[in-house]
């Protein structure tokens, strides 16, 4: 029963902090290339076409599809206020 109260215990010590404050965050361009990617895993429905043009895209540049949407999402993010 210990390891189990060890367990909540290491998780009530770690820093935890609100979306708004993360936003609100500077990164450093020293932080920001020692920052580990951390991903999360999402569902959501698509249209069998882009489904289907997604993976041959993935297999033409030899890219995983996560990859190929990471990248486009981050492209519309970065250009959706200019």
């Amino acid at each position: 029963m210990s390891k189990v109260n060890d367990i909540k215990n290491m998780k009530r010590l770690q820093k935890q902090i609100t979306p708004s404050q993360a936003l609100a965050e500077e990164i450093s361009e020293e932080k920001a290339s020692t920052l580990q990617l951390i991903r999360k895993r999402v569902s959501f429905d698509l249209r069998t076409d882009l489904h289907k043009e997604l993976k041959m895209q993935s297999l033409l540049q030899e890219k995983n599809i996560y990859i190929l949407i990471e990248e486009a999402l981050e492209d519309y993010l970065n250009n959706i206020g200019k």
